[in-house]
């Protein structure tokens, strides 16, 4: 009817159609097609969940086959760069549990032991989030070995599972060679050794694969105890209750009255906000996790990205954050990480218009954090656990292209290792 206004709901937005108050003049549909096409690259496709393809029991074998020689290769060549080096990693630990125990490994020993402490001015453990290190403990004492063994056990298991939720995910829209890719280009990466050692990057991963695989399908309770894994983890773990509320969007389900979904999204952050609330009650002030931080140079909000721009440039400000008593290449490991980080905005920004919009908000909201974190170091194994970001390399259609990045990422891989097997810094 002239003077009318059709409404159109979808993806939970009410979308108003073009019109003309006279009924006279009609608006092309070129006009409409278009707006619909950016509308649904900005918020999703408003479809429901997609069914689950099969993971059938030898596909499962070769998923955890791989993981298998890829565990096998770390350690293989852990052994080589050991005898080529110093070999310091891990004194006093059984080999070869050694290659797997250096730099924050300690600090989770000690929280697993002994709990928390907050000492005013000095390195303080309240800087280290907590579901490992009681993973660590419960575990300690389930299984003989000691505490070293018992976290590697937890680190793997949690690898096991993140890479078989990131395969079904990824196969939730892709073949599956593009799967299988994924999988490779994530173990490839050069900071992935610390989802084999004594590091909470795993968990982490897991918390985020199956918090973004049980959104998809709208499995909102269980995406949001995933999210809590998350963000009980480590603190950028926040970032999951905004993915979660993106995917909400991207499937046209909020909706006040229904209460499930929305329950997944304010789940999710339970896990930093009660470490949080924990240290309220036990030291008076939860902020003292920030003044801990602060030991390890996080406090400026300077865009860390400016800090290789300025490298390149000639400033060696940056280099303040790579000291020589730690690597002997500080200007290689300021320039990757801060490259690899652009790399990363870039991607989230492709995956949120041309994949996923939940895929794009994981990876740049991520970023954004470690953007203004005030201090490049570690950008690498931050970045690591975004796996989005590795679906687009899996697709890149020229095999030459493709073939390259796998070369540089085996070569940044095993410069990694070899980094930490022998004491040097590597991330």
């Amino acid at each position: 009817m002239a003077g009318d206004r059709g409404v159109d709901r979808w993806n939970g937005w009410v979308a108003l159609r073009e019109y003309d108050p006279e009924g006279t003049v009609a608006a092309p549909a070129a006009t409409q097609t278009n707006r619909r096409r950016w509308l649904r690259r900005l918020i999703g496709d408003g479809l429901p969940p997609p069914a689950p393809p099969t993971l059938s029991a030898r596909t499962l074998l070769l998923i955890l086959g791989f993981l298998a020689a890829w565990r096998a290769a770390i350690l293989i060549f852990s052994y080589i760069f050991d005898h080529l080096g110093p070999g310091t990693c891990g004194v006093g630990v059984p080999w070869p549990l050694s290659y797997s125990a250096c730099w924050d490994t300690q600090w989770y020993q000690v929280i697993a032991a002994q709990g928390y402490t907050y000492t005013p001015g000095e390195a303080s453990s309240v800087a280290f989030f907590p579901l490992f290190p009681l993973l660590i403990r419960y575990t300690d004492r389930l299984l003989p070995g000691g505490d070293i063994l018992a976290a590697l056990v937890v680190v793997h298991l949690a690898l096991a599972v993140a890479i078989i939720y990131i395969y079904q995910l990824v196969r939730l829209d892709f073949p599956e060679p593009i799967a299988w890719r994924t999988l490779f280009y994530l173990l490839a990466f050069p900071s992935a050794l610390f989802f084999s050692v004594v590091y909470p990057e795993s968990v982490f991963l897991l918390g985020l694969a199956g918090a973004l695989y049980h959104a998809r399908r709208g499995q909102w309770l269980r995406a949001g105890l995933f999210g809590i894994v998350a963000s009980a983890t480590k603190l950028i773990g926040i970032v999951v209750p905004v993915v979660l509320f993106v995917e909400l969007l991207a499937q046209g389900v909020v909706n006040w009255r229904r209460s499930r979904p929305l329950l997944g999204v304010i789940l999710s952050p339970l896990g930093t906000l009660g470490y949080f609330a924990w240290l309220q009650w036990r030291f008076g002030d939860f902020g003292v996790f920030f003044v801990a931080e602060s030991y390890w140079m996080r406090e400026s909000f300077e865009p860390v990205i400016l800090l290789g721009v300025k490298r390149l440039m000639g400033d060696l400000n940056g280099l303040a954050f790579y000291p020589l008593t730690i690597t002997p290449v500080p200007s290689i490991f300021l320039l990757m990480d801060t490259s690899l980080l652009f790399l990363f905005i870039v991607a989230g920004i492709v995956l949120w218009f041309w994949v996923r919009p939940s895929y794009g908000a994981l990876v740049l909201t991520a970023s954004a954090i470690l953007t203004f974190s005030g201090n490049p170091q570690s950008l690498m194994r931050y970045l690591v656990v975004l796996f989005p970001a590795f679906i687009l390399v899996s697709r890149i259609p020229w095999e030459p292209v493709r073939n390259a990045i796998s070369l540089f990422s085996i070569l940044g891989l095993g410069f990694i290792t070899f980094s930490f097997v022998n004491g040097i810094w590597a991330g």
